[in-house]
């Protein structure tokens, strides 16, 4: 298993040397770093980031939620980003790397950097369609194109998110299922139970999905 946009980094052999990679287990909930300049890179982990305040003024900001997995990658989570928080939805592993080398030699990682600054942009890209998403669709539709960037992002075909670990506007959706009517006829795609969401198949998603999850790219695009 690996992170295609990591894999495509680590191509540039000149760089690798001076790099520090380990392989972390990571633990659904809030993720921290040890490092103020440590950027992880999930292998079968998937992580939310989004606004870590939401003031009754904003209320729609709370769902500008970014999926990322093994296409892309989260970090810095210094002190300067504390207007966002990173969250761990499905616990898996991921990279983490130093990326102290990479800020104190922007001339050798000018690569890497415009990698970096790609999937920045790819995030505010999600967290704007999701915005938008949440404003025009129903929660069914929003819900099937979210978890079909789950599916985009995760290595395994079979997957499984614990209510309690997803970002609160992604679990009002998948509640509707589990108190709501279960006459409905979208009602028998979603397997809610035990606290847990069974996410069901592409095909089954992509048949009640809005078009949102299709605006948002989740490969790596080439340099």
């Amino acid at each position: 298993m690996k992170n295609t946009l990591l894999a495509r980094m680590l191509a540039d052999s000149g760089a690798v040397p001076a790099l520090k990679v380990e392989c972390v287990a990571l633990q659904a909930g809030s993720l921290t770093s040890e490092s103020d300049f440590s950027v992880y890179f999930p292998v079968d982990a998937l992580i939310t980031l989004g606004p870590a305040h939401v003031t009754p003024s904003t209320p729609s900001v709370r769902r500008a939620t970014a999926l990322v997995g093994q296409h892309g990658c989260v970090g810095p989570l210094h002190k300067g980003a504390a207007l966002m928080q990173a969250h761990v939805v499905v616990a898996g592993q991921a990279y983490r790397v130093d990326w102290a080398p990479v800020r104190d030699d922007p001339a050798r990682y000018a690569s890497w950097l415009w990698h970096q600054t790609a999937a920045m942009q790819r995030r505010v890209s999600q967290m704007a369609q999701w915005s938008f998403c949440v404003q025009h669709h129903t929660p069914t539709q929003s819900l099937s194109s979210w978890l079909l960037q789950c599916l985009a992002q995760h290595p395994h075909a079979g997957l499984t998110l614990s209510l309690n670990a997803l970002p609160q506007s992604i679990r009002q959706w998948a509640d509707t299922f589990q108190t709501g009517s279960r006459q409905a006829p979208e009602a028998s795609v979603f397997d809610v139970r035990d606290g847990r969401l069974h996410v069901p198949s592409a095909a089954a998603l992509a048949a009640l999905a809005c078009t949102c999850h299709a605006q948002m790219p989740s490969h790596v695009a080439p340099a």
